[in-house]
């Protein structure tokens, strides 16, 4: 176990700025890490019968570690227009860079993280759902707030259309986004 040498790796996630708001020229777009956060925070906040909140919290966390490795990269499914890769070849990287960022872990938590970071690509799973859910709402209401701000260059509609809310399955997350976008946030 290299504790040092993961933490060097993962804390990277605190320079590395989403992508998708810088392209939208977001001025000081929120890092990674800072998406993470507050996925994780969503999850302990936010209750849904039949989720192992914990479990939730903890992919909320793992899900974009590797990032750290091969930076944010949009897929060619989550924006047709300006996505570098397919979806497939991004989650093969991801999963390479994963495979060596727990190679510093010990072997309990190695498996552990890998295993939530894997059910959360697969999204089969209830708290890979739920999380998937809440990872979309959270992207969501950064868009609404970089919004209200006016801190953008290209619009930001997109971040809240039709494709994005069907993502939400769950009806009372999504009445929730409904009534903070009617309330124009």
């Amino acid at each position: 176990m290299d504790i040092v040498k993961f933490y060097r790796t993962v804390r990277k996630l605190k320079e590395i700025e989403r992508s998708g708001w810088v392209e939208r020229g977001v001025e000081r777009a929120e890092s990674v890490s800072d998406h993470s956060f507050m996925l994780a925070l969503l999850c302990m906040i936010i209750s849904k019968q039949g989720i192992d909140k914990e479990k939730a919290i903890k992919m909320a966390l793992v899900h974009d570690l590797a990032e750290s490795e091969i930076g944010d990269i949009i897929s060619k499914e989550n924006w047709p227009k300006g996505g570098i890769m397919s979806n497939s070849e991004k989650i093969k990287m991801e999963e390479k860079a994963m495979q060596k960022i727990v190679s510093y872990l010990s072997k309990v938590e190695s498996e552990e993280v890998f295993k939530l970071w894997k059910e959360f690509e697969q999204g089969k799973l209830p708290e890979a759902k739920f999380v998937k859910e809440l990872d979309n709402v959270e992207m969501i209401l950064q868009a609404l707030d970089y919004h209200s701000k006016g801190n953008y260059k290209k619009p930001l509609e997109p971040f809240w259309d039709e494709r994005n809310m069907n993502k939400i399955k769950d009806n009372n997350i999504k009445r929730l986004i409904e009534e903070i976008i009617d309330k124009g946030w």
